[in-house]
């Protein structure tokens, strides 16, 4: 009986140096809670990652990407509406403009005038840009330090919201059309066909049409202009406004001094937003010498003369959201600067 209770226990009893294989519910549950939060842990850091990409995408798509559209291109180069609005809220710090459609062509001028002035050997240099910019920063002072030249070109990018070179290039430009301005003027002509010009204004166009009728019935022009003319200078001379080269004179009189007869006088004709002029001619030259008025008048414009050929050359394109610079790309500007209001 001992030997059998011996040997029972001995088959009952586990082998020497082996564990056993089975696990306790407690590490069970351990294990599985440890790889539920694993799993949760993954699951949260995908839903950030896919919130993070929609808000960015979002952000990009109403922000981001329209500022990147063009909204003006000239051959190969172009503007974009981020650059657009920049201009526009400098002018509107100013207190110097602010709407859109004037900054369309200004900054189409400028575009045309950057393309153009390297034709006629007219550049900008980076020292001159500097040059500009020290002049500028050291107003009426005799001298500016360095610090001091820096901390005010700080300022200037801080509020044009500029790059170092946006700004940079924008001084350029402004060196390049007064350059390009001097050039042309000093190669206006002074010698030039011109017209003798006389004119009469009134108030109404029944008033003028009622003065034409009594020069054709055989009334004096001069003594007419004596007495109607509401333009006390020219009235005083008989409506005489002297010679004229036909680059000065508005769109009506240039019509009138390209077109009228020596001697005629012209149908009613819009002078201003609230009177009617009369045009004679009565004499022209081919060349005749310039007065310093006229010729100055010439000189001032020459640069806009220049521009209007260049923009039919150029055939410049307005861009936008959907069909060109339409009513929703306005209103988004609008939108942007009123946000951008300080």
């Amino acid at each position: 009986m001992i030997g059998l209770e011996k040997s029972m226990n001995q088959s009952t009893r586990a082998p020497s140096g082996k564990k056993s294989a089975g696990k306790t519910p407690s590490s069970t549950t351990e294990a599985t809670e440890q790889k539920g939060r694993r799993r949760g842990f993954l699951i949260a850091s995908l839903i950030i990652v896919v919130l993070a990409i929609a808000i960015g995408i979002g952000y990009y798509l109403i922000y981001a990407r329209p500022l990147q559209t063009k909204i003006i291109v000239v051959g190969e180069d172009s503007i974009n509406i981020g650059y657009f609005i920049k201009r526009l809220r400098m002018e509107i710090t100013a207190g110097v403009g602010g709407d859109p459609t004037v900054m369309l062509e200004t900054l189409t001028h400028e575009m045309l005038i950057r393309q153009g002035a390297p034709r006629y050997g007219i550049e900008a240099t980076d020292d001159d840009i500097d040059e500009t910019l020290r002049e500028i920063a050291r107003g009426q002072s005799e001298a500016i330090s360095d610090g001091e030249f820096n901390e005010w070109y700080r300022q200037q990018l801080n509020e044009s919201e500029f790059s170092d070179s946006e700004y940079r290039d924008f001084v350029r430009t402004f060196l390049l059309r007064l350059r390009l301005h001097e050039y042309l003027a000093e190669r206006v002509p002074t010698v030039t066909e011109q017209v003798h010009l006389h004119i009469i204004i009134v108030e109404t166009y029944e008033d003028a049409l009622e003065v034409r009728e009594r020069w054709e019935a055989g009334e004096d022009f001069a003594d007419l202009a004596r007495e109607v003319s509401i333009d006390e200078e020219s009235r005083e001379k008989g409506g005489d406004v002297g010679w004229y080269p036909p680059g000065v004179l508005d769109s009506s009189f240039m019509w009138a001094a390209v077109n009228l007869d020596i001697g005629e006088v012209s149908t009613p004709l819009r002078a201003g937003d609230l009177a009617f002029s009369l045009v004679m001619i009565s004499e022209r030259a081919v060349a005749r010498e310039l007065d310093e008025e006229s010729l100055a008048l010439l000189r001032a414009k020459v640069l806009d003369d220049w521009l209007v050929v260049e923009m039919g050359y150029k055939k410049p394109e307005f861009h936008g959201f959907k069909n060109g610079f339409d009513s929703e790309t306005y209103a988004w500007i609008q939108w942007q600067l009123s946000k951008g209001e300080r």
